[in-house]
């Protein structure tokens, strides 16, 4: 495997330096493709993201394992989710993608950047290939060895750069030395120990993870309960209101067609029954593509794993 003083920039020394209790390779962490010293908002945001991220890369990394480059990011959602959520998909799930001279670590964060005890890594070993695409922003393409593909997007066009540069130093050097993985897994943020998919407790220490079948018990309860139960309080608070919102014309316009409610006493109520029986089905398909994509889009955020507490 890569040592952490592998060549990155054959023209420039290597730095690497431990004040966090973890070994960092500042002359790459910090630099650009020529490991050139840079400034500007992404390089603030890394400095940033090793502070708040200091304590659990003390437990993360390994002896020997050093940081190469940070990077915000996040895993491309389908495109069901990108065309009907909209801009709204760019800020469901918050990562930090960092490099080390072993593997690719996928870090979830918080609102406030702060880690949310998800963690996914892969071995350079067990990824086949990786480059980048995308113009404002970058998007990586991983392929691993198992057969499976991912993409992380929204990635700073030149940490993207950056990003496709290291993988085609370590790649090489790791080629051969593959994991029982294949590719990106998930692991316990207690124990390290790999974790089973579709096994929402850990084996080894027995922490457990937030689950479907609670999943689906807050969302039939409590309006926007799915994105609570995952932690995406904003979206859950406007889902909420939305959903009520529905619900609550869709209660009306029912009771209007039964004959229980005069028409009058509606808001906008429409002039024929007709046109109450095509407005509710409307209501209702609306509310049911409503809460069933929050449901998809919390299941996907606990098949990666968040725990319970």
């Amino acid at each position: 495997m890569p040592a952490a003083e592998i060549a990155i920039h054959p023209d420039q020394p290597v730095r690497i330096t431990s004040s966090s209790g973890f070994l960092v390779r500042e002359d790459v962490a910090f630099t650009d493709l020529h490991g050139v010293q840079r400034r500007g908002a992404d390089i603030r945001w890394a400095r940033g993201a090793i502070r708040k991220l200091q304590d659990p890369l003390r437990n993360i990394l390994e002896p020997g394992e050093a940081v190469l480059y940070l990077s915000r990011g996040q895993i491309m959602p389908g495109k069901l989710q990108r065309y009907t959520q909209g801009t709204q998909s760019h800020f469901l799930t918050p990562a930090a993608l960092i490099l080390t001279n072993r593997r690719l670590l996928h870090l979830s964060l918080k609102w406030n950047g702060k880690w949310n005890r998800n963690l996914r890594s892969a071995r350079w070993g067990d990824v086949k290939e990786g480059h980048v695409t995308g113009l404002r922003y970058g998007k990586l393409h991983i392929e691993y060895r198992q057969g499976l593909k991912e993409t992380y997007w929204r990635i700073p066009k030149k940490g993207a750069k950056k990003i496709e540069f290291l993988l085609n130093v370590l790649l090489p050097e790791s080629a051969g030395e593959t994991s029982a993985a294949l590719s990106m897994a998930s692991f316990c943020p207690e124990c390290l120990a790999a974790l089973t998919p579709g096994v929402y407790q850990c084996r080894h220490c027995g922490l457990k993870f937030k689950s479907g079948k609670t999943l689906l018990l807050h969302t039939l309860l409590i309006p926007g309960g799915a994105y609570f139960y995952v932690g995406f309080d904003l979206f859950g608070v406007a889902h909420a209101s939305v959903d009520m919102t529905i619900l609550s014309s869709l209660v009306g316009w029912v009771l209007a067609i039964m004959g229980r409610v005069p028409p009058r006493m509606l808001a906008a109520a429409p002039p024929t029954t007709s046109t109450y029986v095509v407005a509710t089905a409307f209501l209702a398909c609306a509310l049911v593509y409503d809460i069933g994509m929050s449901i998809r889009i919390a299941r996907n955020a606990i098949r990666n794993f968040i725990p319970e507490s």
